[in-house]
């Protein structure tokens, strides 16, 4: 019988396999640019190392390529052992010799590999120390290889060592295995969880897939030109594969000061100054409601000091503001201590002369308290009405506050995030202060704002804490900045000493003693407000209620008062008048007292674990006492060995009072990071420029920005289109047409 039919799907498929088969073809990439994929996109990333490369923000293929190395090792001019060691402690080295011994070595749950390298002739040796190495290395390298290694020297006594270098080569005895040497070795910044060869893989190969793909470039060619700039992608791939650069150029590639680094640094920083500047234009272009500028003299007669040169200034520059008919856009700063308050005070008074109102929000109840207090003492004699409104404002009282404001019967309101809530309304709202601003953000700025009429009020945005002058000109470089740069007569300033360990605390409960004997007042800060709990592997910071316990026993029979912010408003209030009043000399709190506390008896502040906070904030801390014109004292308490980065903003403490200067060291210790505030406020990003060290580049590439800006104010022209669909890409989507509050 013949064979029965195969099912038409079986057919088919036997039919195809008789067919021959097509050349495979590679899949079609997926529509739109190559560096807008994702960087599984890249052969070799897998799930796992896409995840690792996400923690650090990197998504695309674009982004990875902007992961530029940190270091680069020369292995083309290797020193012997003896020329290394002529080079000095603290050389930066890559140093070649035999490896004469090799060991593991564990003990006391650690583990490390001990090595003796040294040149031909059996001279000169270093010893090399691998910490938290594994049996691995004794394979990697064996006694007899040659090893290339690159590391920091240290030298004592004529011998020196070099901890945890990298290895560049190994050359066995049988010449295997150089293939690093006489090149130059790459070195990608640290991800965890990712090897540093399969990082650096990944960036050859995102540099192969991009092929002919340019990175997208804003600096017009106009400018590129004038400043003598290469392309963008041509930069990038120099940083990702130097050509046979010189030993100069290797070093300022390790340095992130070659031209490369400088080309790369000026895209973004004119690209962030273009950004900054439309915004300033656009801000300029609202209406708002003058208020002619009042008498002098009625501020001053309401002070209860004279001014300053440097606050009538200020008064004088916000004054012109607000009589003027377009939205005031303004920065105050000034250092701790300098009168800020006094300025807010004169600007409120020539709004309310004018027939409106003034609403400053201050991040805590503490500094709204201070506030509402003492403009309320300047501004009663002239008839103003103040009014407080916090969270812990009675619902009876809160009713009647807001009724009068929408009534315009109140001048001026003072309160926390509460302004922000439904049903806070003004008559005519004509300024609003934003006292700490680098405490909110752009939304609750612009929600405050809209309290008013249809007209915008003017803004006034001050600080505290100085802002260097390179974030000055970037992320608040569309605000117009006032600087109270004198501080009032007879200030003194504050004695700072770093205490440390036992030997530490025992003299902050001799000052402390020696404080409440002499009838002042003393703050005890610490980071915590309780201790962790036992199983918390956290770090073991000093806690407010430890302290104030300990402190209890240590100074009786004196009263120690506690504060901390999970405490209500009246037990915080009750702790801070016991401290005014002298009932409880010694305070101690978390940092709710960084701003808004005054007290002037107030000359000793002892701050807990000091090495863990940053410098504007012990800055803000140190700031609280001295208020009174007399001597005072601040001591830095730490534990033991600050950690490098601590130590050195202890030491900047020591060694200035200058906020400003403060500020600066600051953002060069900290690096710039995401600055302050710009992501907020829909500003690029800067994922290479660093404005603490291009400061002279980024007022070229302001200048160049400013000037591209004034041909075409809209960016519409053909060789500005790049420029506008960079700052588009990169967080500047809200700035042709919005804004920024």
């Amino acid at each position: 019988a013949p064979p029965s039919p195969a099912p038409a799907p079986v057919a088919a498929a036997a039919a195809a396999a008789r067919r021959p088969r097509a050349p495979r073809v590679a899949a079609a990439p997926p529509p739109g640019r190559v560096l807008d994929r994702p960087v599984s996109a890249i052969r070799g990333i897998g799930p796992a190392f896409a995840a690792a490369l996400a923690e650090r923000g990197i998504l695309t293929v674009e982004d990875l390529l902007w992961l530029v190395p940190r270091r680069y090792d020369d292995a083309r001019a290797v020193a012997g052992v003896a020329t290394a060691l002529a080079a000095g402690d603290g050389a930066q080295v890559v140093v070649a010799g035999t490896i004469r011994a090799a060991r593991m070595v564990y003990g006391r749950g650690r583990r490390w590999f001990d090595a003796t390298i040294g040149d031909d002739d059996a001279g000169a040796a270093l010893q090399i120390r691998w910490f938290g190495a594994y049996g691995s290395m004794a394979q990697r390298l064996p006694v007899g290889a040659r090893a290339v290694l690159a590391g920091r020297l240290r030298v004592r006594a004529g011998r020196g060592d070099l901890a945890n270098p990298d290895v560049l080569a190994v050359i066995a005895a049988d010449g295997s295995g150089g293939d690093d040497a006489g090149r130059i070795i790459l070195r990608y910044p640290d991800i965890p969880g990712l090897p540093p060869a399969r990082l650096a893989t990944a960036c050859q190969r995102a540099l192969d897939l991009i092929g002919a793909e340019a990175v997208e470039d804003g600096v017009p060619a106009e400018v590129a030109a004038a400043a003598g700039l290469s392309p963008l992608a041509e930069a990038l791939a120099a940083l990702h594969r130097p050509e046979a650069p010189s030993a100069d150029e290797v070093a300022a590639l390790s340095a992130g000061t070659s031209r490369w680094h400088r080309r790369v640094a000026f895209g973004e920083l004119f690209e962030l100054a273009t950004a900054v500047e439309v915004r300033r234009r656009l801000r300029r272009l609202g209406s708002a409601p003058p208020y002619p500028v009042g008498s002098a003299g009625e501020v001053e007669r309401a002070l209860p000091f004279a001014p300053t040169a440097a606050q009538r200034r200020v008064f004088a520059e916000v004054g012109a503001d607000l009589a003027a008919p377009v939205p005031m856009n303004r920065l105050l700063q000034g250092d701790v201590g300098s009168g800020k308050t006094a300025v807010l005070f004169a600007a409120a008074v020539q709004v309310a002369r004018g027939g409106g109102q003034t609403a400053i929000m201050a991040p805590t109840e503490i500094l709204a308290e201070q506030h509402a207090a003492t403009l309320g003492r300047w501004a009663g004699p002239l008839g103003l009405r103040v009014a407080l409104l916090t969270a812990s404002t009675p619902r009876g009282a809160r009713q009647s506050l807001l009724a009068m404001a929408a009534a315009g019967a109140i001048d001026l309101v003072v309160g926390t995030h509460a302004l922000l809530a439904e049903g806070v309304g003004f008559q005519q709202l004509g300024l609003v202060v934003i006292d700490e601003q680098h405490r909110f953000g752009v939304a609750q700025r612009v929600r405050l704002r809209g309290k008013g009429d249809a007209a915008a009020p003017h803004l006034l945005v001050a600080t505290a804490t100085p802002i260097p002058r390179t974030l000055a000109l970037t992320t608040y470089g569309d605000l117009d900045v006032s600087v109270l740069d004198e501080l009032p007569p007879g200030r003194v300033p504050v004695t700072t000493e770093v205490v440390t360990g036992a030997r530490g605390r025992a003299t902050a409960i001799k000052a402390l003693r020696a404080e409440v004997a002499a009838g002042g007042r003393a703050y005890v800060v610490c980071p915590r407000v309780e201790p962790p709990e036992p199983d918390d592997d956290g770090p073991r910071w000093a806690d407010a209620t430890t302290v104030a316990a300990e402190l209890a026993t240590a100074l009786a029979p004196t009263p120690v008062g506690l504060a901390h912010g999970r405490m209500d408003g009246a037990e915080r209030d009750a702790a801070l008048a016991a401290l005014r009043a002298g009932t409880a000399p010694v305070l101690v709190a978390t940092t709710i007292i960084e701003v808004g506390v005054d007290v002037p008896e107030a000359t000793l502040i002892v701050i807990e674990d000091a090495d863990h906070f940053g410098l504007a904030q012990l800055h803000q801390l140190r700031g609280r006492v001295g208020r009174g014109g007399g001597a005072a004292r601040c001591l830095l308490l730490t534990r033991g060995q600050a950690t490098i980065d601590g130590g050195q903003r202890l030491a900047v403490m020591a060694a200035t009072h200058d906020g400003f200067v403060i500020a600066e060291r600051d953002l060069e210790l900290r690096g710039p990071g995401e600055l302050l505030g710009a992501r907020q406020a829909g500003l690029p990003q800067l994922r290479f420029g660093d404005v603490a060290a291009h400061t002279q580049l980024l007022l070229e590439a302001r200048a160049a920005a400013a000037a591209v800006l004034a041909a075409d104010p809209e960016l519409v022209l053909p060789a500005h289109e790049r420029l506008r669909m960079a700052l588009s890409r990169r967080g500047g989507d809200a700035l042709f047409g919005a804004e920024g509050g």
